[in-house]
Formats: structure tokens, C-alpha cells, sequence
């Protein structure tokens, strides 16, 4: 009786499939994961020791446990400290993950902390523009990295600013919106942050309806004269604006336990409100959610 076509058709089908699997493999099992660059203090995780409790870590750890519940998800604190980097990099490795999305959860890219961070990554040739680092070391890395912006000019950022101010307005028309923001110490870079400052304005007045918004940097980290030029601002900014409207000053940091005190002691004695900083707010999460998502689809 002779042979049917099944027997020699069958080898041909499991090849096909062989093939087709095989194919596909590297993608079934690449794994993402978010390394979350942040400012931080000593005694955060990351860092050896121990420190009291501070609402900023604390905040940060928060972003950090509402991620990982998705994602594998690991915080490297510092201002691009390549110890800390590496450190979370490798914890991010050793739980399988093979496509890096490095998010800065600061507020703006002008800075040499972003430039800086991406030189340690592997991402840049040459360390950041302004900084004073002569050299920094590179990370070990395994897994395919890429990273985002920081917030800048985002709209999920806005969305906080007006909550902020909106807890401390009665009618929009007769409020002033001051935001305040770090700020850098070099000028360019303090006009890019400036301008970008100026979207979340727009936002403010179209959705928020408010009547006027200013938008200033506090530039404490800057020399001297810069420093108390920009302090000298602010006070005549908001006591401008307070002649005739009520002023909510809306600290576009991102959360308590930094320089949210120093910035609201430079208003002694000029009548305002004082509104609180981005964290803690369910949008954070939200962005870097977002950012991640657009990183990993680039790391094909």
C-alpha cells in the first residue's frame, strides 16, 4: 500500500513552524523595565547609610512602587552619580530586563545632570555642556537603554500646576498664578526653562482662566549676584501683582523636602498662598508610564 501524503508533508510543517517561532522568540522574550533617575538624599535607596525621613524620598518611592506593580521598575537617586546608576541598572538585570527605558524625573532637560546621566548611560559621546565634571565613569550595561526628556513643557505637568493653584483660588479672574521654578545657573540654559515655564502659563490661563500667570526661576544653586537678583524678582513680581489680585505662588518642584522652604522665605512679608509642589500627584506616575511606553517601542 503506498505511503499517503501526510508523513512527508509533516517535516515541511515543522520546520515552517520552527522557523516561524524562532522568528519571533527575541521579542517574546525581551523584557522592559524602567530605571527612574530622580534627585535624592543620602540614605535613599541606592546610597549606603542612613538618613531621617524625608518627604522627597518618600515621594520618589512612591512613583517607584506604583510602577513596579507593571513594570520591573528601579530608582537611581542622585544628580547622575554613576555609582547609583550602575547600581539600579544591575538590580534592573538581574530580574531578567533586557530593554532599559531611563525616564529623568526632573523637571527640566537643561541641566547637566540630564546630559551628564545620558554620558554615563552610554548614550553621549561627551559629558554635558555646562557641567564642571572633567570625567565621569560609564555604566556596564547588558540591556538595550534608551531615555527621555525630563517633564519640560508636558501637559501632564499642567494638569498639576492648575490643580495646585486651583486649591487655593476663589475667583480665577482676580488671581494672580506665580510659578517658580530650580532653575539653572547658566543664562541659556535659564532661558530654555523659562520658556518652556511659559507653556504650562498658557495652559493656565486657557483651562484655568486666570487673569494673570507669571513664570520666574528661583536660581539658588547660581553665584551670589545672580542668585539675589532672581530672589529680588520674585518679591517684586508678587508684590506687583498683589496690589491688585490675590497671588498664588505654585512651586513648580518636584516635592517637598528640598528648596520649597527657602523659596517661600524670600516672600517674607508679601501677602500670598502658597501652593504645594508636583508630588505627590497620580500624573507623575502617568508620564513616566508614557515616556517608558515610547522608549520601549524604539529598542525593537
Amino acid at each position: 500500500m503506498r505511503p499517503g501524503p501526510f508523513p512527508a508533508v509533516f517535516p515541511v510543517c515543522l520546520v515552517v513552524c520552527l522557523v516561524v517561532c524562532l522568528a519571533f522568540a527575541p521579542a517574546t522574550l525581551a523584557k522592559d523595565g524602567i530605571l527612574l533617575l530622580a534627585h535624592g538624599h543620602h540614605g535613599a535607596a541606592g546610597h549606603e547609610g542612613h538618613a531621617p525621613p524625608n518627604p522627597w524620598n518618600d515621594n520618589i518611592e512612591a512613583v517607584v512602587t506604583a510602577l513596579d506593580a507593571k513594570y520591573p521598575t528601579e530608582v537611581a537617586f542622585g544628580m547622575a552619580e554613576a555609582p547609583s546608576i550602575q547600581a539600579a541598572v544591575t538590580r534592573l538585570e538581574k530580574r531578567g530586563v533586557t530593554r532599559i527605558a531611563a525616564v529623568p524625573l526632573f523637571v527640566s532637560s537643561h541641566s547637566p545632570i540630564i546630559g551628564n546621566s545620558r554620558y554615563i548611560l552610554g548614550l553621549s559621546e561627551t559629558l554635558a555642556k555646562y557641567t564642571s565634571l572633567k570625567t565621569l565613569p560609564r555604566a556596564e550595561i547588558d540591556a538595550k537603554v534608551a531615555m527621555s526628556p525630563a517633564l519640560d513643557a508636558h501637559p501632564l505637568v499642567s494638569e498639576i500646576l492648575l490643580d495646585r493653584a486651583r486649591t487655593h483660588t476663589g475667583n480665577v479672574t482676580e488671581t494672580a498664578v506665580v510659578l517658580i521654578a530650580h532653575g539653572p545657573n547658566v543664562e541659556e540654559e535659564n532661558k530654555l526653562w523659562l520658556k518652556e515655564m511659559a507653556a504650562h502659563a498658557a495652559y493656565l490661563k486657557s483651562k484655568g482662566g486666570y487673569g494673570a500667570v507669571e513664570v520666574l526661576t528661583h536660581r539658588n544653586d547660581a553665584p551670589a549676584s545672580i542668585k539675589n537678583t532672581a530672589r529680588d524678582e520674585f518679591r517684586a513680581r508678587v508684590s506687583q501683582n498683589g496690589r491688585t489680585r490675590k497671588v498664588v505662588v505654585v512651586p513648580l518642584l518636584m516635592s517637598a523636602g528640598g528648596i520649597e522652604g527657602e523659596v517661600e522665605d524670600d516672600l517674607e512679608g508679601i501677602p500670598h498662598s502658597f501652593a504645594a509642589p508636583l508630588l505627590p500627584h497620580p500624573n507623575i506616575a502617568r508620564w513616566v508610564e508614557t515616556e517608558a511606553q515610547e522608549l520601549w517601542r524604539g529598542l525593537k
